[in-house]
């Protein structure tokens, strides 16, 4: 189980990325951000994943997640 409750993420400088995130993942869901560019998909993606998913190999990262 993942939660975030009232999560935000401000950049240096003061650009808010994230603001107010309340989520709740339960063990085997399987969930999809969509959205507008710029709204924080990948940025909560991040803070989920703890690393920068688009810089990784496609291939390699569905192998370490499966």
């Amino acid at each position: 189980m993942l939660a975030f409750k009232n999560v935000l993420k401000i950049y240096a400088g003061g650009k808010k990325a994230v603001d107010n995130l309340d989520l709740h993942i339960n063990a085997g869901e399987f969930i999809v951000f969509i959205g507008p560019s710029g709204c924080g998909k990948t940025t909560t993606m991040k803070m989920i994943n703890g690393e920068n998913i688009m810089e990784k190999n496609i291939v390699q990262l569905r192998r370490e997640h499966s």
